[in-house]
């Protein structure tokens, strides 16, 4: 997702996310993220008994393992970026896409959106994303400093999502490994947490401001659901 910057770095793992700067050393996506409580607005529950931001459609409490049906991949800055009809997002207001289902899919969605979106963002955009889109922590604060200085990315991306798997997920907390292949033909990995918050998925960011874990090589998919919209 974001690129690396200062202590901040966007780990562009799932699509043009910004984890995908860097070795096995760089801090996720170059750009952190602040939460503020605009995304939500009151949504009717689902079947389960949860709420879907948008009046989305799913309700699958269940992690996917295969490839999700029916995404559709768009273009921001050349950063193929996920879409489903039923999990959002439902909204898209300039830098923000927002409004994503209470399920795994949508987690999933949110943790590619966002993150891509803050490794192509200028730090004026990053800074709109962070204020609205990362739940509250210290990390927060480190982010907006970093990013009231000098540009930390190029507004470009170098890599493309490639794959994902779930650590684990329950409907407060969703920890996600996204796979980014990097233009360089290698693959990156990192981790992104994802907090269910005043109706929407926020990503929780690391102390240090970035959006996710270290990134960390792989050599291949082999053990990630394959999830792709560009070569």
């Amino acid at each position: 997702m974001l690129a690396a910057g200062v202590m901040l770095s966007v780990a562009g793992c799932g699509g043009g996310n910004s984890s995908r700067a860097g070795s096995d050393t760089t801090p996720g996506h170059g750009r952190p993220q602040v939460g503020h409580s605009d995304v939500a607005q009151p949504t009717p529950a689902n079947s389960s008994g949860r709420a879907n931001s948008c009046g989305l459609t799913d309700t699958n409490q269940t992690p996917p393992t295969s490839t999700p049906k029916d995404i559709t991949w768009q273009l921001i800055k050349g950063d193929a970026m996920p879409v489903s009809p039923i999990a959002g997002p439902g909204k898209v207001e300039g830098p923000i896409a927002r409004c994503y289902a209470h399920t795994p899919l949508g987690a999933l969605i949110a943790a590619s959106q966002i993150g891509d979106r803050i490794g192509v963002a200028s730090n004026r955009e990053a800074i709109e994303i962070l204020k609205k889109q990362a739940a509250p922590g210290p990390g927060v604060d480190r982010g907006l400093q970093v990013l009231t200085g000098p540009e930390v990315g190029d507004g470009s991306t170098d890599g493309q999502t490639a794959g994902f798997r779930f650590a684990s997920y329950t409907p407060d907390t969703a920890v996600i490994n996204l796979v980014s292949r990097m233009n360089n033909g290698t693959f990156n990995v990192a981790t992104f947490t994802m907090k269910w918050l005043d109706g929407d998925w926020k990503i929780q960011l690391q102390d240090s401001g970035a959006d996710s874990s270290p990134v960390s090589q792989v050599t291949s998919l082999a053990g990630f659901v394959p999830w792709s919209g560009a070569e």
